[in-house]
């Protein structure tokens, strides 16, 4: 099973868009760390801490001079990225799971590391390729989050609300009835 380790970004936006339920059936080992975890407010957290006490979500404890270590060596390799980002970025690596983030510069850094990075748009064609979630929740979710979270990638987003208005799926690049 794929271990998705989830930066703060994403479980904030998936709150905001009411999306935590559905986003926990998905079919894969849903983590995050101890220090994105600090990174979330009250009320996001107490959501949060529901899920979590239920075993949807595992939060990756620091508790080992190694894993700090191996933190803090993200950290000081530069890039500007903050603790929180670092702790998603090596436990992604050290666990060889998928990064899920929207934060450009953990994007790129983790890439160029050979890092699987995905977004909240791969979370949406999960959602709606596991059957979580109707092509028109699809487009009502994204459309809203457009309004919380400008720095999407339009075009992406604009070919997947044309074709999930036509009932149909983004797969790799191709349409899928």
């Amino acid at each position: 099973m794929k271990v998705l380790i989830n930066d703060a970004n994403i479980l904030i936006d998936l709150i905001e868009l009411n999306l935590l339920q559905e986003f926990i059936l998905l079919d894969f080992e849903m983590c995050t760390t101890d220090f994105i975890l600090a990174e979330i407010d009250d009320t996001q957290e107490a959501l949060i801490a529901k899920i979590i006490a239920a075993g949807h979500i595992t939060v990756i404890p620091t508790e080992n001079d190694e894993d700090f270590d191996g933190i803090n060596g993200v950290l000081e390799s530069g890039g500007g990225l903050s603790l929180e980002d670092c702790s998603a970025w090596y436990y992604s690596r050290k666990l060889g799971g998928i990064l899920v983030t929207g934060d450009g510069s953990l994007r790129k850094l983790a890439t160029a590391a050979g890092i699987e990075v995905r977004g909240i748009i791969y979370l949406f064609d999960e959602l709606l390729a596991q059957r979580i979630i109707t092509c028109e929740m699809a487009v009502e979710k994204i459309e809203q989050l457009l309004t919380i979270n400008s720095r999407l990638p339009q075009k992406a987003i604009r070919i997947r609300v044309r074709l999930w208005k036509k009932g149909k799926l983004f797969v790799d690049g191709a349409e899928e009835d």
